[in-house]
């Protein structure tokens, strides 16, 4: 009779579990060559990370790899604007379709990726400039 009890609490705590709402996911095929895919980030991953909403990248085309992205990164923020949904990321992408600044968490580190659709990027490694660069503003 024991077993059969904790294997109905089991049951019920891993149906509790489920009950959240599914994690949903943005494509963006245009243009091709950026073939960008973000799904959600489960909230006790967020709660880790210490952000309250983000978008990791589950599939990056060419143009989004020479532009510095990476498979697992955390995209929270479009253009200095931090996103808190889905729906906000894809109006901002929307409205700044041709240039965009992603702030994007990779590990314990944050990075500025900036892509310029329609125009070839370098290669280029996101993150700081190296050591003795002028920054001129």
């Amino acid at each position: 009779m024991k077993p059969l009890v904790l294997a109905l609490l089991l049951a019920a705590a891993a149906c509790g579990e489920v009950s959240e709402a599914p994690l949903r996911q943005v494509s963006i095929e245009s243009p091709e060559a950026l073939g960008l895919s973000l799904r959600e980030v489960p909230p006790p991953a967020l709660r880790a990370m210490g952000l309250s909403y983000g978008l990791t990248v589950i599939r990056a085309g060419r143009m989004a790899e020479l532009c510095g992205l990476r498979v697992g990164d955390v995209v929270y923020a479009v253009n200095d604007e931090r996103i808190s949904s889905l729906e906000q990321f894809t109006r901002s992408f929307a409205r700044h379709a041709d240039r965009l600044g992603l702030l994007v968490r990779r590990g314990a580190t944050d990075y500025y990726v900036p892509i310029e659709i329609g125009r070839a990027p370098s290669p280029r490694r996101p993150g700081p400039p190296p050591r003795g660069t002028l920054l001129r503003t």
